[in-house]
């Protein structure tokens, strides 16, 4: 590590907007610009080294990739020291480092924000192993489970007097889950387990429940620019992503005419791109009936909700492997877990400052 790098943190700081968007700030809640302070920032040209130290160093990158022989870290992912050497890929890193060895972080009247880092750390933890997929993933031609129990019976729920009133009710059912990015190679059954997806997964529990229900439904697939799905990633990830993107997303006949539904993003979530389109608010609340598609992207792109073409399956798609490791996409998800209260699920129950009594997933 180049100590000359090194300068203490201080608030109110372009670092300390981008510590907030880091995992761990997510669960530090209140006490983030606090705990921000004790740190140090560690400012990195390209082709630069920095090593992470002992184990009582921990690590958050807040810009910036760095590289290794053994993968990479982008921003908002956190380290604890392990003595890895990284080197900086691209212009530029800045690295937020806490020496919890320190006697300043030891002083006495701090138990407050140690308990709280300590307990952030666990919930991070939690959150990503429940996010990390299976070693072995399943064959894609295995992905619509239409004959899982699960799906039949929830399926069999949703169903009500006629199609259309059964299409809009499992729409509506997968598209109240949280939108969040991740592994997209899981079984719907899976999915409805998770109850959280992304735009293939969700789209993939919503035809695969359809169909379960006796309706016909499909796939498409649309472009979607980056100015618009990165609003709802940390700014710091944007540099490093495509201009645009394949979006995909669900559709159901109804009345003998394809109908865009696309269930990807909840209310929340929806409510995050609100902030930059406003006027898209006439798409809240969101549902299908026949002769109303639904698809943000498609009104977005400026196309025709009824001109889209349907194939059956995205097995191809979802069996691709992604550049993304499962921390990676935690750290993308910090603003929309923040959003759509996700990291609810994950937090101690007696956190001062997240809630007592809050559901723990184990």
């Amino acid at each position: 590590m180049h100590l000359h790098h090194l300068k203490q943190a201080r608030p109110a700081s372009q670092e300390q907007a981008l510590f907030e968007d880091s995992v761990l700030a997510l669960y530090l809640g209140q006490y983030a610009p606090r705990v921000f302070e004790f740190g140090a920032l560690c400012h990195l040209s390209e082709g630069e080294s920095f090593t992470f130290g002992g184990p009582e160093t921990l690590n958050i990158v807040l810009d910036g990739v760095l590289v290794s022989d053994t993968g990479w870290q982008g921003p908002g992912c956190h380290v604890e020291g392990d003595g890895t050497r990284y080197t900086v890929k691209g212009a530029q890193a800045v690295i937020w480092v806490l020496d919890r060895s320190a006697e300043m972080w030891k002083a006495n009247g701090l138990q407050a924000w140690q308990g709280a880092l300590s307990n952030a750390c666990r919930a991070a933890e939690r959150a990503l192993q429940a996010a990390t997929p299976l070693a072995v993933l399943p064959d894609p031609e295995t992905l619509s489970d239409v004959d899982h129990p699960q799906i039949r019976r929830t399926a069999a729920r949703l169903r009500r007097t006629t199609p259309e009133a059964t299409a809009d009710a499992i729409f509506r059912f997968v598209q109240a889950m949280p939108y969040r990015f991740g592994n997209w190679q899981e079984r719907a059954s899976d999915t409805l387990a998770r109850g959280n997806g992304m735009c293939t997964t969700k789209a993939n529990l919503q035809v695969t429940l359809m169909r379960a229900a006796g309706l016909e439904a499909g796939f498409v697939e649309m472009p979607m620019s980056m100015s618009v799905l990165g609003k709802l990633m940390p700014s710091a990830w944007l540099a490093m992503m495509r201009p645009t993107v394949r979006h995909y997303f669900g559709a159901v006949k109804l009345g003998g005419r394809w109908h865009a539904a696309d269930s990807s993003y909840n209310d929340d979530s929806m409510g995050i791109y609100l902030e930059s389109f406003p006027d898209y608010a006439h798409l809240l609340p969101a549902h299908v009936s026949t002769g109303k598609p639904y698809s943000p992207t498609a009104e977005k792109n400026g196309v025709d909700p009824f001109d889209i073409q349907v194939v059956p399956h995205l097995n191809e798609e979802m069996s691709k492997k992604s550049r993304f490791s499962p921390a990676q996409f935690e750290a993308l998800n910090t603003r929309l877990d923040r959003a759509q209260g996700s990291w609810r699920n994950w937090v101690e129950e007696d956190h001062p400052d997240l809630g007592a009594g809050l559901r723990i997933v184990s």
